[in-house]
């Protein structure tokens, strides 16, 4: 048994609900008007499904978006520590260190599995979507077990359908139309355009400068063009059905991304300059409908408060001083008095 199939009996009960899913969704578009049997309802069906899986999933994605934020205002006061310890190789230092980084952790409730656990989570969902989809034409020629609530002739039906001219079951190798090909291709190429936008600006606007000068950098810098290729070779092969599968996931986590490089940026990044810039001026404007002075003008205030103030301390030494000079003074006038 290879890891395809020991991950397929794994995800099996997965597999079950998200068949489950699918038939109800193309029973709700069949309720709202959209044909039965073989039609365009099955590949929107497929495009409802993922949509929905992402947004229950949505509260994971916003737990690690936190979770990575939290750990990433830590990164200073981290390296500052490993710097600390730097010189030191020995293991109790070692352990030493490691102690400290935790208890930073903890009092400022930064788990670094927090950021990771929504993304464990995510994946066998998505995962079983995916191999859902690939063993329809298994399941329509009699060659796999009915899944959930797709039978055979329900597994028929949805090869059969076609959306936009091609079928769900079509790949770029079996259509023979040109037509059906240009639109698979254009399939491919959006998916190519949407992993290469997302994985250009999260490497480009929500890392920090500091991670930019290290070597690792350039590294993730060729990943940009590395799996959108992967994409070119593997998209010829897959059905249509994977595709919209794919193209659709691919445009929720692009604005999954244009939504964390606003709301959620690395700290020191491009794109965290750019929020801390749109919360200057909001300040601004809520402090300018409150009647409050703006940030500008409240540090001039505090600036000119402090000139007083050293200017006050300042006139208030030197006035000592001058005491103390005129002291001595007196005191030997009275003295010769005597």
């Amino acid at each position: 048994m290879n890891f395809i199939n020991i991950l397929n009996h794994i995800l099996r009960p997965l597999e079950w609900v998200v068949a489950q899913l699918l038939t109800l969704f193309h029973h709700a578009l069949v309720t709202f008007g959209m044909t039965a049997g073989p039609s365009p309802a099955w590949g929107i069906a497929i495009m409802c499904l993922v949509l929905v899986i992402r947004i229950c999933l949505l509260p994971l994605f916003l737990s690690q978006m936190r979770a990575m934020q939290r750990i990433q205002v830590l990164q200073p006061q981290i390296q500052r520590i490993q710097h600390k310890y730097a010189a030191r190789k020995d293991p109790r230092s070692k352990e030493a260190m490691q102690r400290e980084i935790m208890a930073l952790q903890q009092r400022y409730n930064a788990n670094p599995l927090g950021s990771c656990l929504p993304s464990l989570i995510q994946a066998p969902i998505l995962c079983s979507l995916f191999y859902t989809l690939q063993s329809l034409p298994a399941i329509a020629d009699g060659n796999a077990e009915p899944l959930g609530g797709i039978d055979h002739t329900m597994a028929g039906d949805i090869e059969s359908s076609s959306i936009f001219g091609v079928r769900i079951a079509d790949s770029f190798g079996t259509v023979a139309s040109p037509q059906s090909r240009i639109i698979i291709g254009v399939a491919v190429a959006l998916m190519c355009l949407t992993l290469f936008a997302i994985q250009w600006m999260l490497i480009h606007r929500n890392t920090s400068k500091d991670a930019m000068v290290s070597p690792q950098f350039r590294v993730q810098k060729m990943t940009v063009f590395v799996f959108p290729a992967i994409y070119v070779v593997s998209g010829a092969t897959l059905p249509f059905g994977v595709l919209l599968y794919w193209l659709t996931n691919n445009l929720w986590n692009l604005g999954q991304t244009l939504c964390q490089l606003r709301w959620f940026p690395t700290p020191g990044s491009a794109a965290g300059e750019r929020k801390a810039r749109r919360d200057y001026e909001q300040d601004n404007r809520r402090r300018a409908a409150a009647g409050l002075p703006s940030l500008e003008e409240e540090r001039a205030m505090a600036a000119r408060e402090e000139a007083k103030a050293r200017r006050e301390r300042e006139k208030s030494a030197a006035s000592r001083n001058r005491k103390q000079h005129k002291t001595p003074h007196l005191a030997k006038r009275s003295i010769v008095k005597r």
